[in-house]
């Protein structure tokens, strides 16, 4: 009985050893890669160290019965052992996946990666056309294992890895701004570029954060400027302008219209502390009706973030409950809900006459439409204010916070349109300049000079 003891005790020391070896190893999680078997990656059905745990309570167990339960000896030494290999070559299945992966990310040696640490991943889908465009390899590189999970479900023809960045990265791209992207920079030699996922007024456009990478590719000279009147103090070796490769496709409007006109509604996200927001949601009935009141046909297309706002929420079903309700009593074609949400954005902005907006990147990529475009100054009473302090909004016909104006705003931005000649400057200014005729050109030339 001595020896079957020692068989279980050591079967229990060889699976506590193989899972403490992987908790403490923590291999990157990898799926989709090239090369990588078809499983999508090497992942415990539980905690490791639940299976240690396990392991040494069976061990107690067996060792208890064989020393003080003769007659239960053979019967618990046979189940300890067999439970024991069955959790070993579960976890050597595991240890063994995680070479394959390691192995596959080694072998297709990614020279650009998106690491990625932000909460709604469709970040890096607003870049990631441009970077397969290249032909270079690339991975998406994310935090957490969680974030690993959703985005291989999100974007499932694309390489992506867990943890650090890969050793063969040359040069890495971040969409989003998250503070734990001090973790990916601390522990790469890659050149780190700060991306953003769009150009606008908001404060975390002019973010210190900025400065701790590399390179800061912005779209135009409003953003340069924007870091400069924030007191950042960027060299101009540091800042690379690249244009908005998004506005690709977005085709220039002209004085003619549709009758009735289509108006493109696309509010940002609300703030949950009503001090900082600069959404129109909560006005959004309102600003709706006025555009039906005129015979618009309204295109409704809400932000993906800021989902957990009850009242925002509220509010979006009441606009599409609207539109819904005008689209049976009167057959113009409103879009609204999932349907209008997944068509491109492009698209959106090709089939409008004119867009109402709030602070937001929306609002620079729609002035390359050159199109009327009509923004809320959720905090401020007086146009002319908000103009001041947000440079966008010179182009724009600019909706007061209480909507005194909203008629008069929405009957110049649909009828006569003054402000025609000054959008043009504008999109030059916030868009990259003249170069803007090939809006992906700048960014590409990034992506080959990083990744060669």
């Amino acid at each position: 009985m001595i020896v079957v003891a020692l068989v279980v005790l050591l079967a229990a020391l060889s699976t506590g050893l193989l899972a403490r070896r992987s908790v403490t190893a923590r291999p990157p999680l990898a799926a989709h890669v090239p090369g990588q078997p078809t499983w999508l990656s090497p992942a415990p059905p539980f905690r490791l160290r639940v299976w240690a745990i396990a392991a040494a309570i069976l061990t107690a167990i067996a060792v208890a019965c064989i020393l003080f339960a003769p007659a239960f000896q053979v019967a618990a030494a046979l189940l300890a052992a067999v439970i024991l290999g069955l959790l070993t070559a579960i976890l050597g299945r595991y240890a063994s996946g995680c070479r394959e992966s390691h192995a596959a990310v080694e072998a297709f040696r990614p020279r650009l990666a998106v690491p990625y640490a932000g909460k709604v991943g469709v970040h890096i889908g607003m870049w990631s056309p441009w970077i397969d465009r290249t032909g270079i390899p690339w991975v998406i590189v994310a935090r957490t294992p969680g974030l690993f999970r959703e985005l291989a479900a999100m974007y499932p023809g694309t390489p992506i890895v867990q943890g650090a960045i890969p050793a063969s990265v040359t040069g890495a791209f971040y969409p989003h701004g998250a503070a734990s992207n001090a973790d990916f920079i601390a522990a790469s030699d890659a050149t780190d570029v700060f991306l953003g996922h769009g150009d606008s007024d908001k404060p975390l456009s002019a973010s210190e954060r900025v400065l701790q990478y590399d390179l800061v590719a912005v779209a135009g000279q409003a953003a340069i400027d924007r870091f400069a009147a924030a007191g950042l103090a960027l060299p101009p070796e540091k800042i690379r302008v690249i244009g908005r490769p998004q506005t690709e496709g977005i085709r220039p409007g002209t004085k003619r219209r549709s009758r009735p006109p289509v108006v493109l509604y696309a509010p940002t996200w609300r703030h949950a502390d009503d001090s900082l927001n600069v959404s129109s949601l909560a006005v959004a009935d309102r600003i709706v009706q006025a555009l039906l009141d005129r015979g618009c046909t309204v295109h409704f297309r809400r932000h993906f973030a800021g989902q957990n706002h009850a009242e925002a929420e509220a509010m979006i079903v009441r606009v599409n409950e609207m539109l819904e309700a005008d689209h049976e009593r009167t057959q113009r074609p409103h879009g609204w809900g999932a349907e209008e949400m997944e068509r491109p954005l492009i698209e959106a902005f090709n089939d409008a006459d004119a867009m109402v907006s709030d602070v937001s990147g929306i609002v620079v990529d729609f002035m390359a439409s050159n199109k009327p475009l009509v923004m809320y100054a959720a905090q401020y009473a007086d146009p002319d204010e908000f103009r001041a302090s947000h440079p966008t909004a010179q182009a724009a016909y600019v909706i007061d916070r209480d909507l005194a104006q909203l008629g008069t705003v929405l009957d110049q931005a649909l009828g006569k349109d003054p402000l025609a000649a000054v959008r043009a400057e504008r999109a030059d200014y916030y868009l990259g300049g003249p170069d803007r005729a090939e809006p992906a050109a700048r960014f590409i030339a990034l992506l080959e000079e990083l990744g060669s």
